[in-house]
């Protein structure tokens, strides 16, 4: 038991240190308007005005612009194949539901993997096709 222990204790301390690095290239925050509600892990969001950043613990936040609703996340590092000039968002589509699932940072190579919610996880799981993405850019 303790061996196991451990070797959690091992894995989440290596991958954290892959993700601080890269978000500490991050500049600054990101606005993204969304048209539809949409889910971040597990917290529900509205559609609308989007403010996301940075958080001193390694995690992101969003928040929307009118201060309603706010979610704080852990996504981890996501090598890209080109260096966005703006801001991109990612989300994963099952049936009306829409996810938040990649954040791409303009100026940088590397983007961040939202963590899949329980909600995402079902439906991943019970869909007969993969999701559908749409892209939305950043502002």
């Amino acid at each position: 038991m303790k061996k196991n222990l451990a070797g959690v204790v091992v894995a989440m301390m290596l991958v954290l240190g892959a993700v601080v690095p890269v978000m500490a290239q991050y500049s600054g925050p990101m606005k993204v308007t969304v048209p539809f509600s949409f889910v971040v892990e597990n917290d529900r969001m509205h559609a609308g005005d989007y403010t996301i950043q940075r958080v001193a613990d390694g995690r992101l936040r969003i928040q929307s612009n009118d201060g309603r609703t706010a979610a704080t996340f852990l996504a981890f590092p996501k090598q890209g194949k080109a260096t966005p000039e703006q801001a991109h968002f990612i989300f994963r589509r099952y049936g009306s539901e829409y996810f938040l699932a990649t954040i791409w940072t303009p100026g940088q190579e590397v983007g961040w993997e939202v963590l899949q919610g329980k909600l995402e996880t079902e439906l991943a799981r019970k869909a007969t096709s993969s999701a559908e993405t749409a892209m939305l850019i950043g502002h």
